[in-house]
């Protein structure tokens, strides 16, 4: 997506400017005052398509407001808790805010997860911090990997899956700069494998990215994996762009890996492997699909239509760093 300084205030103001809703901050604020009590706390990093206050007294819950076109779907987060566990928050629906005649807003409360988002905890993260936000993201893919396949067999069409997963790398063999092209035919050759029958389709978060992991910023654990709308099932490491954000970051001069990338990395491997039995030529099979999942959210438009895993590359721009710095 286009590069934008963000402003809490700023972020507030776009939502309610530019969802069309029938509801205004005013309404929000208002209803959640009523029901909960206390001050209107505001979340540090808010959504695209939402507005978010951690709402009671104790400040344990957590109060969302979500445009009709990003509206959660909760056969999707009970799947997400049934596999994940606590780091998902449990959510209800409390209805809608705003003219029922226009675009009211939908109302979710959830409970609020301890930690931060990793965007702000990440600058102060030691080595050891970061080993730790690692080996935890190794047990979230764990789990998918373990009760993935089973748990989103009921939710899973098959033939969608494939239809999509081959029509998004045409799209990228289409759209990409020639440089790009050896990986995105390297993926489409892998894609028999991937959508065999045997390989894991699993739940699949569409965003997964530095703002919506919580972690402990006393010990760089996972505590929370939000935001889950238009997640999906799709091959089991599509996600795993989120292991590359957890080791370097983006900055004005470029992609900039932490100290001990390579070892961070391996850690990953090796804890991923160990709570798998994964063989090499599994492992080999599912970093193609972490490629993979590199090429969609850094290689498609935000804008293309493509349902579930989101893109966040601007189709009128030239940006190709994270390409250039992530595929290797």
């Amino acid at each position: 997506m286009p590069n934008v300084v963000y402003t809490l205030n700023n972020a507030i103001d776009s939502f309610f400017s530019e969802a069309g809703a029938s509801s205004s901050k005013i309404q929000c604020d208002d209803f959640v005052r009523r029901r909960y009590g206390g001050q209107i706390q505001p979340v540090n990093i808010q959504g695209l398509t939402s507005y978010t206050v951690i709402a009671g007294p104790s400040g344990n819950k957590i109060i969302q407001f979500r445009e009709q076109t990003a509206l959660l779907d909760m056969n999707m987060l009970e799947l997400a808790k049934d596999i994940h566990g606590d780091v998902v928050p449990s959510c209800s629906e409390l209805g809608w805010v705003g003219d029922p005649s226009g675009s009211p807003l939908a109302i979710y409360e959830m409970d609020r997860l301890r930690g931060e988002n990793y965007i702000i905890a990440r600058p102060s993260l030691t080595r050891d911090k970061r080993l730790n936000t690692v080996y935890s993201l190794a047990s979230f893919f764990a789990q998918s990997w373990q009760k993935g396949k089973l748990a989103s067999s009921r939710l899973a069409n098959t033939s969608a899956i494939s239809t999509e997963c081959y029509a998004r790398f045409e799209y990228l063999a289409n759209t990409l700069p020639k440089r790009f092209l050896p990986a995105v035919t390297e993926i489409q050759a892998a894609l028999p494998a991937l959508l065999d029958g045997c390989y894991p389709v699993v739940l699949t978060h569409s965003d997964l990215n530095e703002m919506n992991i919580l972690v402990d910023p006393d010990s760089g654990e996972i505590t929370g994996v939000v935001d889950w709308p238009s997640a999906s099932i799709l091959p089991f490491g599509f996600a795993l762009y989120a292991l590359e954000s957890a080791l370097g970051s983006m900055g004005s001069g470029g992609w900039k890996w932490f100290d001990g990338v390579d070892g961070l990395r391996d850690a990953f491997w090796s804890a991923f492997r160990e709570q798998t039995g994964l063989s090499e030529p599994q492992t080999r099979l599912v970093k193609l699909a972490g490629k993979a999942g590199i090429l969609i959210r850094y290689g498609t438009a935000y804008d293309c239509g493509f349902p579930g895993m989101i893109g966040v590359r601007d189709e009128n721009a030239e940006d190709f760093r994270y390409l250039d710095a992530l595929i290797f």
